[in-house]
């Protein structure tokens, strides 16, 4: 047998070359990018350039391996054409809950204050909220669009005008971590070792990819892990969705960062609805790397990633190793 169909025969050869071949580009990308004037690349605009750029590029290679190298459909992975609104705008709408809960325990122990507020932001805020709302009790009734729907999504778009392109440099991002760390990494990983010990892996080279971030400490990296590994992780157990963890991970970054003001792993991102400040003990309220690496937020993200473990058990949905993963009814709707 060749070197060749020896990598391609094994879980995790495959991974090392699906992630290399997605890698490259991207680096290629950046260096690119490097050689742009320096207050260009550290300006929002490079900074949304190189975002949605890398995120462009990540797609393509992504689908070009799932047929290529693997056979599958990018519905196999959970990355369907169909439903990715609904399934996006509910996982937006977990996200941001999870988020608010976050910041409201942090405003009760005297940790987040607000210290600003933008007028106009609060108007969109309005929209957001009512727009947002609607169309998540719309979406959790039926999987059907509607003209409504329509309706509410511009509303909804009209809440982020004031935070677009913050907006479009989170989705950029959400897009290739998603990509890369549930659809490629901890899938593979699943298939080789079960979804336990996937779980768990997956989340601590989430953790750690983050630990370069400005203000990266370890209890940041076991943070991420958390709120951002663990969570996305199991959401995609449950939904076998690529769009859902999209959702969850776009949705607590935009509430973290431009809606709440705070700190976005380690980021400050300009503009946005509130201007906000964390006070006291920085293991309680992740201080200046956010609120994801307090305690606050792993407790309590812990504990709610807990109860979907247990769901995902009780609803045998933990695989073992090889076991493939089974559809989702309203994917087999669609």
């Amino acid at each position: 047998m060749s070197l060749v169909r020896r990598i391609l025969s094994s879980n995790i050869g495959l991974l090392v070359l699906e992630l290399i071949l997605i890698l490259i580009p991207v680096f290629v990308l950046t260096n690119l990018l490097n050689l742009l004037p320096t207050a260009f690349q550290q300006s929002t605009s490079g900074d949304l350039v190189l975002n949605m750029l890398a995120a462009i590029i990540i797609v393509i290679v992504f689908a070009l391996e799932m047929h290529k190298l693997e056979h599958r459909s990018l519905a196999d992975v959970g990355f369907a054409r169909q439903q990715w609104l609904r399934q996006t705008v509910l996982g937006f709408t977990l996200g941001g809950a999870l988020m608010t809960v976050v910041i409201l325990v942090l405003t009760i122990t005297g940790a987040y204050h607000i210290t600003g507020a933008d007028g106009f932001a609060i108007v969109e805020c309005v929209f957001l909220t009512i727009a947002l709302a609607l169309l998540t009790l719309l979406f959790t009734r039926s999987s059907k669009i509607g003209f409504f729907h329509y309706v509410l999504f511009i509303l909804l778009l009209v809440g982020f005008i004031s935070t677009s392109v913050t907006m479009l440099i989170l989705i950029g991002g959400a897009v290739q971590e998603e990509l890369i760390f549930r659809g490629l990494i901890f899938r593979r990983l699943e298939r080789s070792f079960g979804s336990w010990i996937a779980l768990g892996v997956s989340a601590i080279l989430f953790g750690f990819a983050h630990l370069l971030n400005p203000n990266g400490s370890l209890i940041g990296a076991l943070g991420i892990a958390i709120t951002g590994g663990i969570l996305s992780a199991i959401i995609y157990i449950l939904t076998r969705s690529l769009w859902w963890a999209i959702g969850v991970h776009l949705g607590w970054n935009y509430f973290e960062g431009p809606f709440f003001g705070a700190q976005l792993s380690g980021h400050s991102l300009s503009g946005g609805v509130f201007s906000s400040t964390l006070t006291g003990p920085v293991v309680w309220s992740g201080g200046s790397f956010g609120p994801e690496a307090g305690l606050a937020s792993i407790i309590l993200i812990s504990a709610f990633g807990f109860y979907l473990c247990y769901r995902a058990s009780r609803q045998n949905l933990m695989l073992s190793r090889n076991q493939p993963p089974s559809i989702p009814e309203e994917r087999q709707r669609a």
